[in-house]
């Protein structure tokens, strides 16, 4: 059998072991306070009248979530997080983490459908493309990572780091974790780290070292 590849490098038999989606639903990861996070950023988008939800109504509709570019799925609990607020359903018709190449078919996929209120289809689209995009674009880079390592040789934890976009953290840090690497600490409260921008601060002969 020859191994697996993913842009053009080889990978070991068998491809990559121990991914985090292989071990359970990543999504009861989430703090329950993430859906409030959520919630600001729809009112975020829409903080007064809806002028356009005005115009196309509350006629019942169904919606396609295409992905036209190959890249690991990630950020599902977020969508549908998004769509439960609106009162609207979400279908999957691929499991998150899977690998996606357009180009094997016919340029784009269907991912999901989502079905709801024409008004409230159009208010949840735009936070719920934003949202699922970062995710799945950090998850890619990610897979594509620790495929390189492994291709490499190296055999321990590829992880991330605190270097995220303020106020996204949550959605970076669980698209690492769908890719396949670590996320390391979230935040400073997480682990004692000492930098060296801390020896420095205080001295290396301090005893706080």
């Amino acid at each position: 059998m020859a191994p697996s590849t993913f842009n053009g490098t080889a990978l070991a038999p068998g491809g990559l072991p121990g991914l985090p989606t292989e071990h359970g639903n990543l999504a009861h990861l989430l703090p329950s306070h993430f859906t409030s996070d959520i919630t600001r950023w729809l009112e975020e988008d829409a903080p007064s009248f809806d002028y356009g939800g005005f115009v196309v109504g509350s006629e019942p509709c169904d919606a396609f979530l295409l992905c036209k570019g190959r890249g690991v799925l990630a950020g599902v609990p977020f969508v549908d997080e998004v769509f439960r607020q609106l009162d609207c359903t979400v279908t999957w018709h691929y499991n998150e983490g899977v690998l996606l190449e357009p180009a094997k078919a016919g340029g784009r996929i269907k991912i999901a459908t989502v079905h709801g209120q024409t008004r409230k289809l159009l208010l949840g689209e735009r936070v719920a493309l934003n949202t699922i995009a970062r995710c799945s674009g950090v998850a890619t880079r990610s897979r594509k990572m620790i495929d390189l390592v492994r291709v490499a040789g190296y055999t321990g934890i590829l992880a991330g780091t605190r270097k995220t976009t303020p106020g996204f953290r949550l959605v970076e840090k669980y698209g690492m974790l769908v890719g396949g690497i670590d996320g390391h600490r979230h935040d400073l409260s997480s682990m004692i780290m000492l930098k060296d921008n801390h020896v420095w601060s205080k001295g290396r002969t301090s005893p706080h070292l």
